[in-house]
C-alpha cells in the first residue's frame, strides 16, 4: 500500500532548510473573493492607480462578505473588537481590512512581500494603517521578531499549503506570541474532500484544488490540528465542515503552552500487543491484526501497567477493511466515552489522538471490531503515549 497522503516521506520539504521559493511564487495570487471568481496577482494590483486599486479591491472584498464565506464576519465582529490578532498567511487582506474596520488591531504575515504591499497601501487608503502591523515571513518560518500577546491567530486557508512539518514548525513559532488564554482559528480542506477527489498526492492534490501552479495542498481536520499545535492544549470550540465538505472551520481556545512536564513512551518498543479472544490473525510486522467478525468483538489489547497520569495516546493506523475501533479502558474494561476513535476503511495511514479528561484512569489501549457483518483489518506503525 503506498502511503500516498503521509508528508513524512517528502524529506527534502521537511528540512530545516526547506525553500519557500515555489510556494512565494505560487501566493502571490489570490482569489477574487471566492474560489468560483478567478484570482488576482498581488504584483498586477500594485500597478493600479490608488483610485483604480481601491475600487477594484473593495469589488473582491464585497464578493467575499457576500459569498461562501461571508458568515465570519457577523460571527467574529465583536470577538475580534479592540483586540489584536496575528494572521498567516493574509493574502490580499480581505479578512484584516474588514475586521480593522471594526475595531480590531492586526497583524499581517506573509510570504509575498507584493502582497503584503496590497494590504499598506489599500490600509492607507481607507485611514487604518493606524491598526496594521506587517511581517514577511522568511525561509526559516520564526515570528520570534513580532511581540507576544495576540488574542488570536487566523489562519485561512495557509498553511494547510506547506508539507506538515513545515506548517508545525511555523504554527509552533506564532504560539510563542500567542497569549495563555488566547484563540486559534482555522481554515482547512478536510479529509473527507481529499478522498473524494481520489485520495492523490498532496503535490498532485494541490493542482487540483488551487490551480496547477499550487506546490502542495493537505488535508486536516481537528486532530490534525491539534498535532501540529503540540505540546500546547486547547478546548475546542468550532468544528465543523461546510460548502458540501469543501472546507472545514475549527475554533480552538488555547489552555496550556507549556509541555516541559510531559513524557512521550514509545509504545511499539516497549508495550505488548495482545489478541483478545483468539479470533485475530496477527501479522509480523507492527502491530497488525484481522479483526473478530461481529460488531463491538474485542481484537487487541495493549497494557499499559501505572505509567504517569496519562494524557494522549498518538497512533498512525492503516485500516485496510472495514471499520475499527480504537479506544482507552479502564482497568475493568470500561471504554472511556471520550477517548474512542472509529476508523473506517481507507487508502491511507490514519493520524489518531485519544484524549483523556480530568482523572480518568486508564489501564490499556483496546481495538475492536466496529462493521456488522464484516472483519476489520488494521495496522498499527506508529503510538506514543504522553503523561503528565
Amino acid at each position: 500500500m503506498v502511503d500516498r497522503g503521509n508528508p513524512v516521506w517528502c524529506d527534502w520539504r521537511m528540512g530545516s532548510e526547506a525553500s519557500l521559493t515555489p510556494f512565494r511564487e505560487k501566493w502571490r495570487e489570490a482569489p477574487r473573493g471566492s474560489d468560483t471568481d478567478g484570482r488576482a496577482f498581488s504584483t498586477d494590483l500594485l500597478a493600479l492607480a490608488d483610485e483604480t486599486l481601491l475600487a477594484e479591491w473593495d469589488r473582491m472584498a464585497a464578493r467575499r462578505g457576500a459569498g461562501e464565506l461571508g458568515w465570519f464576519g457577523p460571527l467574529y465582529r465583536d470577538t475580534f473588537h479592540g483586540k489584536r490578532v496575528l494572521e498567516l498567511g493574509s493574502g490580499l487582506g480581505f479578512d484584516c481590512l474588514r475586521f480593522m474596520a471594526e475595531g480590531a488591531h492586526w497583524t499581517c504575515a506573509d510570504i509575498v512581500p507584493d502582497n503584503l504591499a496590497v494590504i499598506r497601501r489599500v490600509a492607507a487608503l481607507k485611514g487604518l494603517s493606524g491598526q496594521l502591523t506587517t511581517h514577511l515571513i522568511g525561509d526559516d518560518l520564526s515570528l520570534a521578531a513580532l511581540p507576544a500577546g495576540y488574542d488570536a491567530i487566523w489562519v485561512f486557508g495557509s498553511i494547510h499549503h506547506v508539507p506538515f512539518e513545515m506548517a508545525r514548525r511555523e504554527a509552533l513559532s506564532a504560539l510563542g506570541r500567542l497569549k495563555p488564554s488566547g484563540r486559534w482559528m482555522e481554515l482547512v480542506y478536510p479529509r473527507e474532500r481529499w478522498l473524494r477527489e481520489g485520495a492523490p498526492a498532496f503535490e498532485e492534490w494541490g493542482k487540483i484544488t488551487d490551480g496547477e501552479r499550487t506546490p502542495w495542498a493537505e488535508w486536516h481536520d481537528v486532530e490534525k490540528v491539534l498535532r501540529r499545535l503540540a505540546p500546547a492544549t486547547f478546548n475546542v470550540i468550532l468544528d465543523f465542515p461546510f460548502c458540501a465538505e469543501n472546507y472545514r472551520w475549527i475554533d480552538l481556545e488555547c489552555t496550556g503552552v507549556d509541555g516541559a512536564a510531559s513524557t512521550t513512551i514509545d509504545l511499539l518498543a516497549t508495550a505488548s500487543f495482545q489478541l483478545e479472544g483468539g479470533r485475530g490473525k496477527l501479522f509480523s510486522r507492527d502491530w497488525s491484526c484481522t479483526c473478530p467478525p461481529g460488531l463491538f468483538a474485542p481484537a487487541a489489547r495493549v497494557d499499559l501497567g501505572a505509567p504517569a497520569k496519562v494524557r494522549t495516546v498518538d497512533l498512525e493506523v492503516l485500516v485496510s477493511a472495514g471499520q475499527v475501533g480504537i479506544g482507552l479502558t479502564t482497568a475493568t474494561g470500561a471504554y472511556l466515552p471520550a477517548a474512542e476513535a472509529v476508523l473506517a476503511e481507507s487508502p491511507d495511514w490514519q493520524r489518531v489522538t485519544l484524549r483523556v479528561l480530568d482523572d480518568e484512569p486508564v489501564a490499556a489501549l483496546r481495538f475492536r471490531n466496529l462493521y456488522a457483518g464484516r472483519r476489520g483489518v488494521f495496522t498499527v506503525r506508529a503510538a506514543a503515549l504522553r503523561t503528565a
